[in-house]
């Protein structure tokens, strides 16, 4: 597993999905930037776990940038997963738009935009 990016992004991801879905931050935190790490150098997803991956792994980074002190990367990494799915959005409102919209209401959560989130 460690040699090949494409099964490590896959097992980070889903390590990551697990402790978010299980609000363990410091696990979710450490399986999301492993994720990030492998990411440049892994095969390309199949178009459901793409999405899959820019959901959770954005809204996982909105968490971790409202926790924690240098918490920019993480929110640019959150606001390129928001911006991945206004382009699957644009393609398909009726299947994608509620979760840019998601997405969105983390960023204005993470910027302390209550009324807007």
């Amino acid at each position: 597993i460690a040699s090949n990016n494409s099964v490590l992004k896959t097992s980070c991801f889903r390590k990551a999905y697990i402790s978010f879905m299980f609000r363990s931050y410091d696990d979710a935190k450490e399986h999301v930037l492993k994720f990030f790490a492998c990411r440049e150098n892994a095969w390309a997803n199949l178009m459901a776990n793409h999405i899959n991956h820019a959901l959770y792994t954005g809204l996982i980074s909105y968490w971790v940038a409202r926790k924690s002190r240098d918490g920019q990367k993480c929110y640019d990494r959150g606001n390129e997963c928001k911006m991945t799915l206004k382009r699957w959005a644009e393609s398909s409102q009726w299947t994608f738009v509620n979760k840019w919209y998601l997405l969105e209401a983390e960023e204005s959560f993470t910027n302390n935009d209550f009324e807007a989130a």
